[in-house]
């Protein structure tokens, strides 16, 4: 079932795609200039990441579970962070905390993460009541400060989970994935993978929690 719907997805796609998602430059054709257009960018990127997703899903062989779910109280963690020292939920009861599992290989997440510091963390990062951690999956220290140092854009809070410490709590695969968490450490959202609409998601979430006591 799922090589046909491989199939499909990939059958829709026009072969402007690969241009236009990874930033490639050619000349400026009909179909490039078609496929620019906002609307139809969105849709090919939503496009983009299912076919990533699937592909990667095919090649594991391995279905993608979740531990958790909304309204269950947050596994507790700890992971070191690339300011220095640790970052655990303890250490931040009481405030509304976004944490966010990426890679340095994964292309969604490439996508996502600008938008997380610009609707997220740029918008929320002053606020007492907020926290943000983004956990670099099955990666170790110098790998993710080299992304740091190549990413200066990134300002957001960092760390990393070699051995799946973390992760492991939370789910068997799949990233992007990001939690928000209440002041009560109860999850109010949870998500895996990336679409456009993605990140004003967490951002819907994150105003409705920091709104409750």
């Amino acid at each position: 079932m799922s090589s046909i719907i491989f199939a499909s997805i990939l059958g829709a796609i026009p072969p402007i795609f690969p241009r236009i998602i990874f930033g490639f430059r050619t000349s400026p054709t009909s179909a490039t200039k078609e496929a620019m257009n906002p609307r139809r960018r969105s849709t090919l990127i939503s496009l983009a990441v299912l076919l990533l997703t699937l592909t990667a899903g095919a090649a594991s062989g391995q279905s993608i579970d979740n531990y958790t779910k909304v309204g269950d109280k947050m596994p507790e963690f700890s992971v070191d962070q690339a300011s220095g020292g640790a970052f655990s939920l303890a250490s931040h009861t009481g405030k509304v905390v976004v944490v966010n599992f990426w890679a340095t290989w994964c292309e969604p997440c490439q996508i996502e993460m600008p938008e997380m510091e610009t609707q997220v963390w740029q918008k929320y990062k002053s606020s007492p009541d907020f926290a943000f951690i983004a956990i670099a999956r099955e990666q170790d220290k110098d790998t993710v400060l080299r992304f740091q140092k190549t990413h200066s854009g990134l300002t957001f809070p960092l760390a990393w989970d070699p051995k799946r410490a973390a992760f492991s709590r939370l789910a068997n695969g799949g990233i992007p994935r990001t939690y928000v968490i209440d002041r009560h450490g109860v999850i109010v959202f949870q998500e895996a993978g990336y679409s456009p609409g993605s990140v004003a998601a967490i951002d819907r979430a994150i105003r409705k929690a920091l709104a409750q006591r």
